[in-house]
């Protein structure tokens, strides 16, 4: 039983690098370049999120914990119509966290990054 469980132990530990290294191929691809494929002009109204936790953190109560992924080095995000997207680049996003935003701007659909030309918060319905 003990050669079971440090045998499972082992590849535990040899299979988390592999699972880490899978989620940076990923944001990799997600990330590789604007305009590479087709693209769209669209206005999209969501939240904006970390790509550490994407969705979990569309919402005001993710606010704070979507500033420090963010300023830890994850990408910005929208999370909008049940779709995640990656944003480009975005100048003052601690302003826009934690309310909806109305975004338009240019979407690499290939890659589904989106290049903002504005933001605004969202108006209540």
């Amino acid at each position: 039983m003990k050669k079971f469980a440090s045998a499972l132990a082992i590849l535990a530990l040899v299979a988390m690098p592999v699972a880490f290294a899978c989620d940076k191929e990923k944001n990799a691809a997600t990330t590789a370049g604007f305009g590479k494929g087709p693209i769209e002009n669209v206005v999209l109204t969501g939240y904006l999120t970390d790509s550490n936790c994407g969705a979990a953190n569309a919402n005001a109560e993710g606010k704070d914990c979507a500033a420090k992924c963010i300023k830890g080095g994850a990408k910005v995000q929208l999370v909008a119509d049940k779709k995640v997207y990656t944003i480009e680049k975005l100048d003052n996003v601690e302003s826009h966290l934690g309310h909806e935003v109305k975004i338009s701007g240019q979407l690499d659909t290939s890659s589904n990054v989106l290049r903002v030309t504005s933001i605004e918060k969202a108006a209540k319905a």
